[in-house]
């Protein structure tokens, strides 16, 4: 049985990011990124794993809110949860890095998971490629990797993260992306109702 953590603020401004892989590929993430997150007043982050050593990067970033963080297949060491459950206003919403999902990213088997575990939103990492995908009642996002983390050192990918703005029942979902010359910033809404997951127009 899964543990659900409460947090009970009537608007909840959250941070979504991971796959930082610091310091082993890189050890910095975007100067756009690190003054939008320095900006903002977030009241959590939600962090999909694949820190690598969180020492690193709580460096490379601004100081933080609560964080939930949940293992990668790259955090070895650390006692991390390899899941949470949290009820976010009216919505519960699941963190997970993803490695057990197949194929890689798979929304099918994220879905069922879902389904199985009574949650509205599922978060998850591991791929490095944003994505939001609503799935037959259920909203699934994967931030990206917010460092442009790849194979290797110094090596470097678009990077990307998120936010969420939870409100009752709606989740407002804005991704930012970059090439590391220009951010593209995209929002999508979305609400519960009846107990699943619908795109508000």
């Amino acid at each position: 049985m899964m543990e659900t953590v409460k947090v009970g603020i009537k608007t909840q401004k959250v941070l979504v990011f991971g796959d930082t892989h610091m310091p082993t590929r890189t050890d910095s993430i975007p100067a756009s990124f690190y003054e939008q997150i320095k900006q903002t007043q977030y009241n959590l982050a939600l962090v999909t794993g694949d820190l690598v050593r969180e020492q690193a990067m709580r460096a490379a970033l601004p100081p933080l809110p609560k964080c939930y963080i949940v293992k990668g297949n790259m955090d070895y060491g650390h006692d991390y949860r390899f899941h949470e459950q949290l009820q976010i206003e009216g919505l519960n919403v699941l963190l997970l890095h993803g490695t057990q999902l197949r194929p890689r990213g798979g929304i099918k088997q994220f879905h069922e998971i879902l389904c199985r575990v009574g949650a509205d939103i599922g978060i998850h990492g591991h791929t490095h490629k944003p994505t939001i995908d609503l799935y037959e009642g259920k909203l699934m996002i994967n931030p990206g990797t917010i460092s442009g983390a790849t194979g290797g050192w110094r090596g470097r990918d678009d990077a990307s993260f998120v936010e969420l703005e939870i409100s009752s029942s709606d989740v407002r979902v804005i991704l930012y992306n970059t090439d590391w010359h220009l951010v593209k910033k995209s929002e999508l809404l979305f609400h519960k109702r009846n107990g699943d997951m619908f795109r508000s127009e």
